[in-house]
């Protein structure tokens, strides 16, 4: 009979380098818990032998809720697993569909590809190799990888303002830049209140006294002298 997916179950496809196949062995060992709250992880060790690899793969990368990328010198030189697997979920990401989760593994020219863009684990970017004891870096690893299994069952249940998860990469995450918010419209200002200066009465001039002219004496008219 085919197994049934639990509804919190989450799928985790793990892409590494067979190179390092013990580092992926020990990451295998510290998920035991994760595996018992239903998380499934895969990696190409699960496929059934004569199965074509590139179909099953990709129907492992289209199915994947998280996928967990072990970074290192050999997986950047593996164009399989650095330009295909991890190309493909970068793809995957820009449309919401899939965390990318980047472990370092072993010091490699990280900061030189996409994975710059991104918050690394384990903790500060420190890889596995340089943790004393190297188990500590694992379990870092795990815990960073249970907080995006939790963002993803969040957003199942559709619970909003869920905590980012730590050293993820989404579309809604690290992938896409983060939008400003609008900032609110500003208040019109006010317009500053004209002074007008107040008019003074012009006082009237004072008026010219009126001098009165003397009568001009009329001299009397000559009498007519009579016609010759």
């Amino acid at each position: 009979m085919p197994k049934t997916i639990a509804t919190d179950e989450v799928l985790v496809f793990v892409s590494y380098c067979h190179k390092d196949a013990k580092a992926r062995e020990q990451f295998d060992i510290h998920c035991a818990q994760l595996k018992r709250e239903g998380v499934r992880f895969w990696f190409d060790g699960d496929m059934i032998a004569g199965a074509e690899i590139d179909p099953d793969i990709r129907r492992a990368l289209r199915t994947a809720d998280v996928f967990v990328a072990l970074a290192s010198p050999d997986y950047l030189h593996s164009t399989y697993c650095f330009e295909r697997e991890y190309g493909q979920a970068l793809r995957k990401a820009k449309r919401g569909k899939v965390h990318v989760v980047v472990a370092l593994i072993k010091q490699c020219q990280w900061r030189h590809t996409r994975m710059a863009h991104y918050k690394l684990l384990p903790r500060d970017a420190k890889p596995v190799a340089q943790w004393v004891p190297r188990g500590d870096a694992y379990e870092n690893i795990v815990e960073g990888l249970r907080d995006v299994v939790q963002a993803v069952r969040n957003a199942r249940a559709g619970v909003k303002n869920a905590a980012p998860a730590v050293g993820a990469a989404s579309a809604k995450h690290v992938a896409r830049p983060r939008v400003k918010a609008s900032a609110a419209p500003a208040k019109p200002k006010k317009p500053a209140p004209v002074r007008v200066k107040p008019r003074v009465a012009k006082k009237p001039a004072p008026k010219k006294a009126l001098t009165a002219r003397p009568r001009s004496k009329t001299r009397a008219k000559a009498p007519r002298r009579p016609g010759k």
